[in-house]
């Protein structure tokens, strides 16, 4: 399944792909944050300190789905694309008070596309035919400890350690328009197969005696990492390119070249607020108000492939990727019957954006991210549960700024559940008395 992960971007051209999913409904509403949203209602597999805040004998499961549709513009034409794929596939397991461990199967980077140009020279012409597909996906579990936890604050540090797996082809063809679909093909293909790990902290504090200001901090680092890799390279003429079984002829072949793909380090920071208003009357609604921010950077300029008789054509440049994301519960107590406060005012209201610079370039410009987000999560009220539904929705644009350059332009739907047992299901929880 989890090769089967589509992508149609031509910004995916280049090294093994896109980097990452598609987001998570659940942080993608608000500017697809990742470490800084830590909630015991919620898994955040990006800062795995999160594993140890969640409430004891709530375990949670969760799964999401996502899809993307770009239009593309340029000066040579225009086209469109979709992608679609499971954003995550994971559990949480808090263990005792100061302990939780995580798990499951997400994306780690995606490549799909394909392109086409004629070249004319003389009385002949050549169509050149670019493709690309392939995923490589990230099995990990993690672990995370409480260093601190009592009533007034909480500090947390955690790991994931996961294996590296899948593979991505770059496959390209050039038929003379005359001779019909006869020609040359070349195949590069790469398949990975090592570790990986990401480390985290996250610290929280009351900042009131009522509890009703609440500070958050992250830190999310991931270091950089020699991929253990292999790359196989063949060169044909075909009788017809598009049928694997006419590559009649092999001009130059390498099989299971053993080499690294070095792959960026990555460094997360965020913060974060959350107000309550102070009720002094019991038939008040009790709302929250979060505003969290957060600021990605990647070094891209580290990306290399060392491969033997392999020289690579990419080149990237590092990012830098700002986010802003705001949360509104019109209602947090969800245990007490408050008069007239309805179903929907116990939905969790998101919304937030994001700004900032992709690896790629184009004609020596690099490529600028830009985009809004907004969404929903739906709480699952019966039985006193902390399972819920989350859907978010992200319109933008990837772009260098110059009329000349490829641009994107891009809407993308998420769905995730998040499973829980209902507070009269205590798992893992030890009885004195039988």
């Amino acid at each position: 399944m989890w090769a089967q992960t589509t992508s149609s971007s031509p910004y995916s051209t280049t090294g093994i792909g896109e980097e990452g999913g598609l987001p998570e409904a659940q942080y993608g509403a608000l500017g697809n944050i990742s470490g800084i949203v830590i909630d015991s209602t919620l898994i955040n597999t990006y800062n795995p300190s999160s594993y140890s805040l969640m409430s004891f004998g709530q375990p949670l499961f969760s799964v999401g789905v996502a899809t993307k549709f770009s239009a593309y513009t340029g000066n040579t034409g225009s086209f469109s694309g979709k992608t679609t794929g499971i954003s995550n596939f994971t559990m949480a397991i808090p263990i005792g008070k100061y302990f939780g461990i995580g798990l499951g199967l997400k994306p780690f980077s995606r490549k799909g596309y394909d392109l086409s140009q004629r070249s004319y020279a003389y009385d002949d012409s050549t169509t050149f035919n670019y493709k690309g597909f392939g995923s490589t996906n990230l099995l990990f579990v993690g672990l995370a400890y409480s260093i601190i936890k009592n009533e007034k604050s909480y500090l947390s540090i955690g790991f994931n350690l996961g294996y590296l797996f899948g593979s991505v082809t770059n496959k390209r063809s050039s038929v003379f328009d005359a001779s019909g679909v006869s020609g040359g093909v070349d195949l590069t293909t790469y398949r990975l197969k090592s570790l990986h790990y990401s480390f985290g902290a996250s610290y929280q504090r009351f900042l009131d005696i009522d509890k009703r200001k609440q500070l958050f901090i992250s830190a999310v680092y991931t270091p950089k990492i020699s991929i253990n890799s292999f790359l196989d390279y063949s060169l044909y003429y075909a009788v017809d390119v598009n049928n694997e079984l006419s590559y009649v002829d092999t001009i130059s072949y390498i099989d299971n070249s053993k080499g690294k793909i070095v792959f960026p380090s990555k460094q997360t920071f965020g913060v974060g607020y959350t107000f309550t208003p102070d009720t002094k009357t019991s038939d008040r609604t009790k709302y929250q108000i979060g505003v969290f921010a957060e600021v990605d950077l990647m070094q891209w300029k580290d990306y290399s492939e060392k491969f033997d008789g392999h020289t690579p054509a990419s080149v990237f440049s590092n990012t830098f990727v700002s986010k802003l994301g705001l949360q509104y519960i019109p209602n947090i107590d969800v245990t007490k019957k408050i008069k007239g406060a309805k179903y929907f005012g116990k939905i969790k209201y998101r919304i937030g954006g994001q700004y900032g610079l992709l690896p790629n370039m184009m004609n020596g410009r690099q490529l600028k991210t830009t985009s809004a987000t907004i969404g929903l999560g739906f709480p699952f009220l019966s039985q006193k549960t902390n399972s819920s539904l989350n859907v978010s929705f992200q319109y933008g644009s990837n772009s260098t700024g110059n009329a000349a350059d490829l641009k994107e332009t891009f809407y993308s739907i998420q769905f995730g559940i998040i499973i829980a047992p209902s507070s009269y299901e205590k798992w893992f929880r030890k009885y004195k008395l039988d």
